[in-house]
């Protein structure tokens, strides 16, 4: 298989992780422990957020080794450096995809690690290593304080910097962060739920990560129900807001512009709202919203351009809505998928409605190396099941508008013998606007797994010229039995996707459009705090009002 079809079928699929081996062992009640005594030597995988196994029990003299396959720089660091017993040196601390170091545990003990650039030392990407027959540790965690404050925080009037007021802040506070260049990396922790953070001018206060490897996120939050408002995160190595394992997150009217990773990401994170955002310059996705199902999140009024992806969903669906908004000048569109890198796969359950696609072939932008290959696509499923793909409008693609494709993980990677072949299944294409598809308009690849099956997708009432087969709502309509089966196996877009196109341009060095004077949120001085706390999140739509939208 080509690099170019390789490409466009892992486009938004983590790297692989084996399964754990092992089970739980019986003294560990509330924690589950891999037993792994009995080897001399073990492996911990490191993908994107999450340590695989995260906790594993090892015999003294055991050597462990850590190996990077995820797509994203991790690190290695220790709850207690003095009582994990390893030298934390440079070629320990930052792990680039690919990377690996390995350590002989002789002594017996409980050893906690975590990542400082996707968790901390209370939540997020953590693990450990229990040497010998004890138990785990617990780590002592602050708890949430009862009551909420309702205290206003300024910045810099009351606190200096906006990581002393989230220090300093109680649930129910507002940070109101006034207008400035802050060069920070900010993390929010328990104890501090149900805060919102404010800028009082989305285009005047910035936080800048000046491209410093030691700041990698404008916002990581690892706290339930933190909104964050009306600033703007710019030149961060990493991702400019990003929540990862919470339940309740909100981001409105937020800017993010030059990301190494991510611009706005939620990863293992429920019930959450982005609204009124733009995001451009990120090397993977200006919005991902990953492993989560049901998710119960909201996406309205975002605008992506100039990203690897516009939007991109790894086993993220249920209750997943995206409607009015804008994804456009990116390599790819949006890219809902399944894929073995991350937990609750397939993807299934997405409703994108309403939104305007168009001119995803962007060669300009940074781009992860899927990305970079996979360029040209509108609305990419694939391997998903079960979404709703209706009333947008879609145009001027070099590949395809709407595609519906398989995603082949034996064949991409035959060494792994857990891989998965997942079959796009389910899915409703309808009344939706397609044109200017240099290849096909509207997409769909037999099944892998069910080859001679349509695999219920679906398509009704599309304007569009072109179709890959022809007469695609003939073959496979919304009301009524199929007409035939699908014949084109994935191989079939082998010559699609054959060319080879520009190579990822640096996102330091990127020729973007400059950051437009976006929208503020309204009356930001006095409009009182809303935590993304029960009921406030996510937001509802009534897609029976949601309309074709016109080309702008």
């Amino acid at each position: 298989m080509n690099r170019k079809l390789r490409a466009l079928a892992m486009v938004a699929t983590l790297a692989l992780a084996f399964s754990a081996c092992g089970g739980d062992d019986g003294d560990d009640e509330a924690t589950e422990i891999v037993d792994w005594r009995g080897k001399s030597e073990v492996t911990i995988e490191m993908t994107d957020n999450v340590f695989t196994p995260e906790n594993v029990r090892i015999d003294p003299g055991t050597k462990v080794t850590w190996v990077n396959l995820g797509r994203a720089a991790h690190q290695l660091d220790a709850y207690n450096r003095d009582g994990f017993g390893i030298d934390f040196d440079s070629d320990l601390v930052d792990f680039d995809p690919d990377g690996t170091y390995s350590f002989t545990f002789d002594t017996a003990g409980s050893y906690r690690y975590f990542c400082a650039l996707h968790g901390s030392n209370v939540a997020g990407m953590i693990g450990a290593v229990v040497v010998g027959d004890g138990n785990l540790d617990d780590v002592a965690t602050s708890t949430v304080p009862d009551g909420a404050s309702a205290d206003t925080l300024r910045v810099p009037q009351d606190h200096e910097t906006i990581q002393a007021a989230v220090d300093a802040s109680s649930p129910g506070d507002l940070i109101l962060v006034d207008k400035g260049v802050y060069n920070e990396a900010v993390e929010i922790n328990p104890p501090h739920e149900n805060i919102v953070i404010r800028g009082v001018d989305r285009n005047e206060t910035i936080l800048d990560g000046e491209f410093d490897e030691n700041k990698p996120n404008g916002f990581k939050v690892l706290a339930d129900g933190v909104a964050i408002e009306n600033i703007t995160a710019k030149n961060y190595s990493t991702n400019g807001f990003f929540w990862t394992g919470v339940d309740g997150y909100r981001g409105s009217y937020l800017n993010s512009y030059r990301t190494g990773s991510y611009g706005i990401y939620a990863f293992d994170s429920v019930n959450g709202q982005f609204d009124h955002n733009w995001a451009a310059g990120a090397s993977d996705g200006g919005l991902y919203i990953g492993q989560c199902n049901p998710c119960n999140a909201f996406v309205t009024d975002f605008e992506a351009q100039w990203n690897g992806i516009g939007y991109s969903g790894t086993n993220a669906g249920g209750n997943l809505v995206i409607v009015n908004s804008s994804w456009h000048h990116n390599r790819i569109g949006m890219v809902p998928n399944s894929g073995t890198g991350e937990t609750l796969y397939p993807q299934r359950g997405t409703t994108i409605v309403g939104n305007l696609v168009y001119s995803n072939s962007n060669y300009g932008t940074a781009a992860i190396s899927l990305a970079e290959l996979a360029a040209g696509s509108g609305i990419l499923i694939a391997g998903g099941n079960d979404n709703v793909i209706e009333r947008n409008r879609v145009w001027d693609h070099d590949d395809l508008g709407i595609g519906l494709i398989p995603l082949p993980e034996t064949i991409l990677n035959p060494d792994n013998a857990n891989a998965i072949d997942f079959d796009a299944t389910g899915n409703i294409v309808r009344d939706n606007d397609v044109s200017d598809s240099r290849v096909a308009d509207l997409v769909a690849v037999k099944n892998i797994t069910e080859p001679n099956d349509s695999g219920d997708n679906c398509f009704e009432g599309n304007t569009f010229g072109s179709s890959l087969p022809e007469a695609i709502e003939e073959l496979l309509p919304c009301a009524g039995a199929p007409v035939g089966t699908l014949t084109a196996p994935i191989d079939t877009l082998i010559d699609v996707f054959l060319s080879e196109q520009p190579p990822s341009v640096d996102y330091r060095e990127a020729k973007l459009p400059p950051i437009p004077v976006n929208e503020n949120m309204p009356d930001p001085l006095n409009a009182p705090p809303v935590p993304a706390s029960d009921g406030a999140v996510p937001g509802t739509i009534d897609l029976a009002t949601v309309t074709l939208p016109a080309k702008p």
